[in-house]
């Protein structure tokens, strides 16, 4: 068989088994995590059906981005895997092919995702976040509660999934709310319950109650569990402020607009890459401080599309078994190897995050920082050489 012959055969395959991986992978991402937040903002907003469905595309070239690196170790394995079952790759060997020139329909492959996922994470997906946000703002502002007219619930969590506050709507026409009780645990060791006859309820604006009954009880400060107290009130009217603001949102946006007039605002969901380098090395020269979690970020958006080609390195070595050993276990083996490289990724990721694990404190930050961004991708390339030159000499 031909060289280029040979390419067009194996890669062929390759871009099958590419495309059903996308598929499923994505599918799997987008229905456990994207689609259920959307459908918890619909709960929350009332938000309309056709926007949602607008968001939802919006999203999926981010979830495809991110599954590129497993989609690709996928199409390699099943198609090497098959290559090998079926004695072709010692047929190829025997006809003096390098394993490394039958690799390189994977590594062009490799290559293309690497592109195609560096310009979906660079520049697509801010865009699609940009507008996804514009959208969820005006959505938000023009919309009222879910359309069934009774019994809206509204909860908020802390950081530690501990409920701080419900909301309970019994009825309500648009923003108008009717019957409304409100739970709230956010103060330690006290539980206040609020009862409302009629309110209005605006996205930006908040929630503004009208003949509003207080009940209040506190736990007391001695040591009898049952010790409680217990208060009541009336008030005229009640408003509790923006949903989907924060405590500090006109004190945060007033700092975040700054921030985009001096063009030291960084934001990885929202900037290319070239957008923040700019904004780091802006910040850095006017002595601001920068977020370790913004250098991890940055080098991420080169590291992860890189890492399509990366990970073939170790996929094609153990997809390939001589006869003799009469299993498939390198299948198995190259499983583990990508949850390896997953684990890596999510492991310095975290370290770097962390000051507990400087490990080296005569380097500056910001190099160490670029260091554990890119220690998994050269991890991976080191173990894939290695794999690739043993079975080389088994072959």
């Amino acid at each position: 068989m031909a060289p280029k012959l040979l390419d067009r055969y194996i890669f062929r395959q390759l871009l099958d088994y590419f495309i059903m991986g996308v598929v499923v992978f994505t599918l799997v991402a987008f229905f456990s995590d994207t689609l259920l937040k959307f459908i918890r903002d619909v709960q929350k907003y009332g938000i309309p059906f056709s926007t949602l469905i607008t968001m939802v595309g919006l999203q999926l070239p981010r979830s495809i981005a991110l599954v590129m690196p497993a989609s690709v170790f996928l199409a390699v394995l099943l198609v090497f895997n098959q290559l090998n079952n079926q004695f072709e790759i010692i047929a190829l060997r025997m006809n003096g092919i390098s394993l490394w020139r039958i690799m390189v329909p994977a590594l062009a492959l490799g290559l293309l995702c690497s592109g195609m996922a560096y310009w979906l994470n660079d520049y697509v997906v801010p865009w699609c976040n940009q507008k996804t946000e514009q959208m969820k703002r005006v959505a938000i502002s023009e919309s009222a509660l879910p359309a069934n007219g009774s019994s809206f619930t509204y909860t908020t969590f802390d950081e530690k999934h501990n409920l701080t506050q419900m909301i309970y709507v019994s009825n309500y026409q648009g923003h108008h709310l009717e019957d409304t009780t409100i739970l709230d645990l956010s103060k330690p060791k006290a539980m206040q319950i609020y009862q409302a006859r009629s309110g209005e309820l605006n996205a930006y604006d908040g929630w503004s109650l009208e003949n509003v009954n207080h009940y209040t009880i506190v736990r007391g400060q001695s040591a009898a569990a049952d010790e409680q107290k217990f208060s009541s009130g009336h008030l005229g009217s009640l408003r509790l402020g923006d949903l989907i603001k924060n405590p500090n949102q006109d004190e945060k946006r007033a700092e975040l607009e700054r921030e985009r007039a001096s063009g030291t605002w960084i934001s990885s969901e929202q900037q290319t890459f070239g957008q923040m380098l700019q904004a780091i090395q802006k910040r850095e020269s006017n002595q601001e401080r920068v977020a370790r979690g913004n250098y991890l970020q940055l080098w991420a958006k080169l590291t992860w599309p890189l890492s399509c080609l990366v990970i073939i390195l170790s996929a094609v070595p153990l997809s390939i078994t001589p006869p003799r050993q009469g299993s498939n276990r390198g299948f198995v083996y190259a499983i583990v190897v990508l949850f390896l490289f997953y684990m890596l990724h999510n492991t310095f990721q975290n370290i770097g995050k962390s000051s507990h694990f400087d490990f080296i404190a005569s380097m500056p930050l910001p190099a160490y920082l670029t260091l554990l961004a890119w220690m998994p991708v050269t991890i991976m390339a080191i173990i894939g050489c290695v794999l690739i030159q043993r079975k080389t000499k088994v072959l």
